[in-house]
């Protein structure tokens, strides 16, 4: 065979395709990922509000109190979109039975 012959007889090499395995989890670690979800998400916020409070009383400027407000307001925001986006009905994927 020369290399620079045309090679007619090879088909493109296809890759077996094959299914990922799916696990389920468990309910007590749906409910712990759960939680670490709202643990991080809802308590930075407060965390940030804490320490901006503790800043303000410790410098005695009142300006820093905005940085708590703002962080308030997303801490409210955040936990609109916690509420909303919680699967805390039942499984993630299964149907109610009513």
């Amino acid at each position: 065979m020369s290399a620079v012959a045309p090679i007619y007889d090879v088909s493109p090499a296809q890759p077996a395709l094959e299914l990922a395995p799916v696990t389920q989890l468990s309910v007590a670690e749906l409910q712990a990922k759960e939680a670490t979800r709202w643990m991080l998400w809802f308590g930075l916020p407060v965390l940030f509000m804490a320490l901006f409070i503790g800043a303000a009383f410790a410098t005695g400027t009142a300006s820093l109190l905005g940085g708590s407000l703002a962080a308030l307001i997303a801490d409210i925001g955040i936990l609109i979109w916690l509420c909303m986006s919680s699967d805390t009905n039942g499984l993630i994927g299964t149907t109610p039975a009513h």
